[in-house]
C-alpha cells in the first residue's frame, strides 16, 4: 500500500510538485522515493513470517520460468523503444514503426504482471500473495491510468497517431515487436 501510494500520491499532484520545484527535482525526488519504498518493502518481505497457501511443486518453476522470458523481452524492448502511452521513453514514437507498441501499448507494465504472476505461483505463501499479487494488480491498474495520464497532454492529432502506431494484444506481434525495437 505504502509503495502504491508513493506512486499515486506523486503523480495526482505532479504539476503542482513541478510547478514548485522543477521538472528534474520532481524526477530525482521521485525515483528517490520509489527506491527507497521498494527496499523497505523488499525488507519487510524477506523479515515476514511464512504462512505457506499451497504446496511446492516443480511444475511451479517451470511456469514462472515460462513467465520470466516474455517478460524480460517486454521489459528490454520498453527500454529500447519509445512509448508513448506508457512508462519508458516517450520521445521519438513513429506510428509507422510502433516495435513492441504493436503488440502491447505497455511492455514494461505487462512484463510487471507477469513476473509477479510467476512469483506468486511458485511461492506459494501469504507474503508472496501480497508482494507480487500485489505487484501485479499495480500494474494491472497502471494500464489505465498510464494511458490517462499521458493522453492527458496529449492533442487529438498525437492521440489519433498513436492510438494509430499501436494495437491490443496480439500474440503474433509480440515476436515482430521484440525484434524491431532490438535490432
Amino acid at each position: 500500500m505504502a509503495f502504491m501510494a508513493g506512486h499515486i500520491i506523486p503523480g495526482l499532484m505532479r504539476k503542482q510538485i513541478i510547478g514548485w520545484i522543477g521538472h528534474l527535482a520532481y524526477v530525482v525526488c521521485f525515483s528517490i522515493l520509489s527506491i527507497l519504498l521498494l527496499a523497505w518493502v523488499i525488507h519487510e518481505v524477506l523479515v515476514a513470517d511464512f504462512i505457506m497457501l499451497w504446496p511446492f511443486a516443480v511444475w511451479q518453476v517451470y511456469c514462472t520460468l515460462g513467465l520470466m522470458l516474455p517478460a524480460c523481452i517486454l521489459w528490454a524492448s520498453a527500454i529500447l523503444q519509445p512509448c508513448p502511452l506508457s512508462i519508458g521513453r516517450k520521445n521519438g514514437f513513429d506510428p509507422a514503426r510502433p516495435g513492441i507498441n504493436a503488440f502491447c501499448r505497455h511492455p514494461l507494465l505487462l512484463g510487471a504482471f507477469l513476473w509477479g504472476l510467476g512469483h506468486v505461483l511458485s511461492n506459494g505463501d501469504l507474503v508472496a500473495v501480497i508482494f507480487f499479487g500485489g505487484s501485479a494488480v499495480f500494474a494491472l491498474v497502471g494500464f489505465v491510468r498510464m494511458e490517462k495520464i499521458r493522453m492527458r497532454d496529449m492533442s487529438q492529432t498525437e492521440i489519433s497517431q498513436v492510438l494509430a502506431g499501436t494495437r491490443r494484444f496480439s500474440p503474433a506481434a509480440l515476436l515482430y515487436g521484440a525484434c524491431q525495437s532490438v535490432f
